[in-house]
C-alpha cells in the first residue's frame, strides 16, 4: 500500500456572494526549543539526547541565512501535462527571508548520523517527515540545506513568528528570475521516491514546510546490547487479526454559502462537522481552492477557521478514530477589497494516518 493510498479528501463547496473583514488575527505562538533525541536500532533506546531553544541554537552554532535572501518552495502545478514545472515558475510559495540552524548541525549534538541512518523532524501537532543521511549530511546544491529556522525577515524570533520553528530548504541555484526555489524537479532530483511528497496526484515541496517543530529523531543502526547478567528469558505464545487500516473523514454538509458581505464586514459563523469513520487516528489539513485566482485570493484574506486567519493555519488537527470535531468558518473580508461579485471555492480536508 502506498503512503498516498493512506490520504483521503473531501470537498466542500463554498458559495458566496462578496464580503468580509479582519478582526485582529489570532496567531499562533512559534515554538522555541528542541528536544534533539539519537535511538538505537530498536527505535526505543534513547542513546543521546539534548534540548536547546532558538537563543542556544544562534550562539551556539552556525547561523544559516541572512535576514535578506527570501527562499521557495513550490506548490502543486495542477498541470498533469507539467507535473513537476523544471522552470520553477507555477505556484511558488515564499518562505520569507529567514535565518536558522542546519539540521546536520543540531544531529551533530547527539552523535550525528551514518549512512543508513534516518532523520525525523517533528511539528507540535504530530505532522513530521523524515529525511536520510545523504540529503543532510551532503545536499546537492539545487536541494540546499535543510534549515530549521527560528527568525522571520516579516515577523522576527520566535515566538512572535507564529510558523517557527519552520523547515526551510535553503536552494542554491536561483532559477531564471533569480529566486532560490526548492522546487518539484529538485525533490524529484535529490530525494528518494520514497520521499517525495505529493499534493493528490501532484509533487508539491511546499509539503516539507514542517511548522511549529519542537523534535528531531535520528533512528539510527546502532545495536545496544545490555549486559547479559541483566537479562533473563520467558516465552510467551501470542496471535493477532490483522486488520488492514482505512483512513476515512465525512463532514455533516455538501455546501455553504456565506451570503452577501461587504467590505469591512464579516458573514455568519458556519460549523463544519468532522467526523473521522476510519480506522486510524488522523491528521486534518485544510486546503482551499479558489475557482480562480481573484477567489483564492479571497479566501486566502477573509477566511478564518475557529477564529484563526486560515493562512496562518492551515491545520485543523488531530481527530482520533471514531470521533469528530466541528470547526467554526467564518468570512471576515478586509476593508479595502475591491472586487465584486460571486466567489466560489472549493474547501478540501485532508486526513492522513498517523503513525
Amino acid at each position: 500500500m502506498s503512503i498516498r493510498s493512506l490520504r483521503i479528501l473531501l470537498g466542500l463547496v463554498l458559495l458566496f456572494s462578496l464580503a468580509l473583514v479582519p478582526a485582529s488575527p489570532v496567531v499562533a505562538a512559534g515554538t522555541t526549543s528542541l528536544r534533539i533525541v539519537k535511538y538505537a536500532a530498536d527505535g526505543i533506546t534513547v542513546l543521546s539526547e539534548r534540548t536547546l531553544d532558538y537563543t542556544e541554537m544562534e550562539s551556539e552554532l552556525p547561523v544559516q541565512g541572512d535576514g535578506t535572501t527570501t527562499y521557495y518552495h513550490q506548490g502543486p502545478s495542477f498541470d498533469e501535462g507539467n507535473l513537476w514545472d523544471p522552470d520553477e515558475t507555477q505556484n511558488l510559495k515564499t518562505k520569507g527571508a529567514p535565518k536558522g540552524t542546519d539540521l546536520k548541525d543540531l544531529c551533530e549534538l547527539v552523535g550525528g548520523m551514518s549512512s543508513g541512518d534516518t532523520v525525523r523532524v517533528t511539528a507540535v501537532d504530530g505532522f513530521n517527515k523524515t529525511f536520510d543521511y545523504a540529503n543532510v549530511y551532503d545536499p546537492p546544491p539545487r536541494q540546499g540545506k535543510i534549515v530549521i529556522t527560528w527568525y522571520s525577515d516579516r515577523d522576527g524570533y520566535v515566538p512572535t513568528w507564529g510558523d517557527g520553528m519552520l523547515l526551510v530548504f535553503f536552494a542554491e541555484t536561483p532559477n531564471d528570475l533569480g529566486q532560490y526555489v526548492f522546487g518539484n524537479e529538485d525533490m524529484r532530483r535529490t530525494l528518494p521516491e520514497n520521499r517525495w511528497h505529493y499534493f493528490d496526484i501532484y509533487p508539491s515541496t511546499n509539503g516539507f514546510s514542517v511548522k511549529n517543530i519542537d523534535e528531531i529523531a535520528i533512528f539510527s543502526a546502532v545495536t545496544h546490547d545490555p549486559d547479559p547478567s541483566d537479562r533473563a528469558r520467558a516465552e510467551l505464545d501470542v496471535s493477532a487479526n490483522v486488520v488492514l487500516p482505512e483512513v476515512g473523514l465525512s463532514l455533516n454538509r455538501s455546501a455553504v454559502d456565506y451570503g452577501d458581505v461587504e467590505p469591512g464586514g464579516s458573514s455568519p459563523v458556519v460549523d463544519v462537522g468532522i467526523a473521522n469513520i476510519g480506522t486510524r487516528d488522523v491528521l486534518v489539513t485544510l486546503e482551499v481552492q479558489g475557482d480562480d485566482d481573484i477567489a483564492q485570493e479571497f479566501y486566502d484574506q477573509s477566511l478564518y477557521v475557529d477564529g484563526t486567519a486560515y493562512v496562518n493555519n492551515p491545520t485543523i488537527g488531530t481527530i482520533r478514530r471514531a470521533q469528530s470535531r466541528s470547526v467554526d468558518t467564518q468570512l471576515r473580508v478586509p476593508r479595502d477589497w475591491d472586487e465584486e461579485g460571486r466567489q466560489e471555492a472549493v474547501f478540501v480536508f485532508w486526513a492522513e494516518a498517523m503513525d
